[in-house]
């Protein structure tokens, strides 16, 4: 068996789609997967949350996007200071 740090997303996602398509319970089904029986009720758990909408899925392309307006959050942040700095000298 694989360290839990070794499984990728997209093998995470075709474990539980397997699970949840069989209808088996997870605890059987790892036995046949190879993974972690409380692992793999975790995996299914999230990603039926994830099918029913009720938490975001792990986009990599939304994550960079969402870092890069952190970022761009925390210069316009530094610059209103700077600005409002200098601007009280000026006065």
């Amino acid at each position: 068996m694989a360290d839990s740090h070794t499984y990728t997303d997209e093998y995470r996602r075709e474990c539980a789609d397997l699970v949840i398509a069989s209808g088996r319970p997870a605890t059987q089904m790892a036995d046949e997967i190879g993974v972690n029986r409380k692992t793999l009720q975790h995996w299914v758990q999230r990603r039926k949350m994830e099918l029913e909408g009720a938490m975001p899925t792990a986009d990599p392309e939304l994550k960079a996007a969402q870092k890069r307006i952190r970022e761009l959050e925390m210069e316009n942040a530094f610059l209103k200071k700077a600005a409002a700095f200098f601007a009280k000298d000026q006065a």
